[in-house]
């Protein structure tokens, strides 16, 4: 009898050891998280994404063309996807592009990693509230937990970014504006130093927009400063983030999720928005893009 209920108490505490560890390992990208999420993501690359379809109202795409719509490509990490804390469904006519197609939009958006909410529902409400646009076209692609590198040519989801322009471009759609928010996944410094950090991420990035460039995406492409994690901010991340602005090259500012961070109200999962931080993150947006309107 004692042997068995040490034995059942040993299986408990292993499962329960295992259950803390895959939480730790997940939040701190520790063995076997990101060679599991490695593998997932690169047999199963359709998996990738919330998928679930059931109750959305599909329209056609062509009745999307032209007009005052905005087309918007969102693309990053979690924060870029369904990791803010509440659900939100637009009022206006706002649409989600998914794998081809186009459905009425509601949280959580078809294509983006997450279950929960986005921003992205909100500000289109509020584009079209504010007059800017009379409908809105969300394309969104974020996945969680990645790295400027996965994106840029060479990285394996760099063919996820080429391949939706490409579709969205061949169904006569015009993307009009590219919303990045990433960084999180960053080094801080690492074994190569911070400025060497921040020379990387340039590089990536610029290679990246280089090549959704030569796709034919002229539209404007706004970065967001977002490298909070469980460590803290990153400031050379932060750095290359600020530089890469260049009007002239059509890389303009984006909000500082950071900054939105630096209250704890704001923050949901430690890292992902609150309901109050999507509000106000949905703000800053509008804000850029009404500075973008100005410019013009």
């Amino acid at each position: 009898m004692f042997k068995r209920a040490a034995a059942a108490s040993t299986i408990l505490i292993s499962i329960a050891g295992a259950y803390l560890y895959g939480v730790i390992s997940h939040r701190d990208r520790l063995p076997p998280f990101p060679q599991i999420l490695w593998i997932k993501n690169h047999l199963f690359p359709d998996r990738i994404g919330f998928s679930d379809t059931r109750g959305r109202i599909e329209i056609p795409c062509a009745s999307l063309r032209g007009g005052r719509t905005m087309v918007a490509l969102a693309f990053g990490q979690s924060n870029a996807g369904n990791h803010g804390e509440t659900l939100y469904r637009p009022a206006k006519p706002v649409y989600n592009y998914y794998r081809g197609r186009c459905y009425e939009a509601a949280d959580p958006l078809l294509g983006p990693t997450g279950d929960a909410g986005t921003v992205w529902t909100r500000l289109a409400d509020r584009c079209i509230r504010s007059g800017l646009y009379d409908r809105v076209l969300i394309i969104p692609i974020a996945v969680g937990t990645t790295t400027v590198s996965e994106w840029a040519p060479g990285g394996y989801l760099n063919r996820l970014l080429v391949q939706t322009i490409r579709d969205v471009s061949s169904l006569g759609l015009t993307i009009t504006h590219c919303f990045w928010i990433q960084g999180q996944s960053e080094d801080s410094v690492g074994e190569i130093g911070s400025t060497a950090v921040r020379d990387r991420y340039i590089e990536r990035f610029t290679a990246m927009v280089k090549g959704m460039r030569e796709l034919g995406v002229r539209a404007p492409v706004f970065v967001a400063i977002s490298t909070i994690s469980h460590k803290g901010f990153n400031p050379a991340v932060q750095e290359a983030q600020r530089m890469l602005v260049n009007p002239a090259l059509g890389i303009l500012p984006g909000p500082d999720y950071d900054d939105i961070m630096k209250n704890p109200n704001n923050r949901w999962e430690e890292v992902h928005l609150s309901h109050q931080g999507l509000e106000l993150a949905t703000h800053a947006w509008l804000k850029a893009l009404t500075s973008e309107r100005i410019r013009q």
